[in-house]
């Protein structure tokens, strides 16, 4: 019987535009979108961040540096929290779960990021590829997860729009399926009698 429930966010619980997430930041910074881009993506910034190499407040100097600006955690928190437009129906599915499941999220963020979908999801654990110090789909994660849940691999659901990222969860051991949306989540869920 499954005990952890641990979810995808962007692309399962949330859409997420990055190009207005860009548009924030850029406006806040007084540049083009594309140099606010190219400082994160091209000079592998977000990525360290999500890592765990580079702290919150490393990344936004490094950023800040590079664009000469002034951008802040709050200015952060607001773009992201900005391009992140929740998933209403798939939220309010997880609200039929069985009682004592625990849910949580597992993302590939830095912690400037999970502090706005902390702030999105209230009342669900949000885990990190920067906590936990290895990214999805490494099986590393997800047995890193698991043991900070306080749960077990075998009684564990993993669920994600990415099918390398559930071939991950089950080297580790996890039950883990794919879902692109409400239905096919609820057919997920129901398969394992989770509703």
């Amino acid at each position: 019987m499954i005990q952890t429930l641990l979810l995808d966010f962007d692309g399962l619980l949330a859409d997420y535009d990055h190009s207005r997430h860009l548009q924030h930041l850029a406006a806040q910074a007084g540049c083009a979108p594309a140099m606010v881009d190219a400082a994160l993506r091209g000079e592998h910034l977000e990525r360290a961040h999500a890592r765990g190499e580079l702290d919150g407040e490393a990344l936004l100097q490094a950023l800040n540096t590079r664009l000469g600006s002034r951008l802040s955690a709050a200015d952060w928190f607001a773009a992201r929290t900005a391009a992140s437009a929740l998933r209403r129906d798939t939220l309010a599915l997880l609200r039929q779960l069985r009682p004592a499941v625990r849910v949580a999220v597992l993302t590939n963020n830095g912690p400037l990021s999970v502090a706005a979908i902390t702030a999105l999801l209230p009342g669900i654990e949000v885990l990190c590829s920067a906590t936990l110090g290895v990214r999805k789909p490494d099986p590393r994660i997800y047995l890193a997860a698991t043991a900070r849940l306080d749960g077990v691999p075998a009684r564990t659901l993993f669920v994600d729009h990415l099918f390398r990222n559930v071939q991950g969860a089950r080297s580790a051991g996890l039950h883990a399926d794919t879902a692109h949306h409400t239905q096919s989540l609820r057919r997920v869920l129901r398969r394992y009698r989770l509703l």
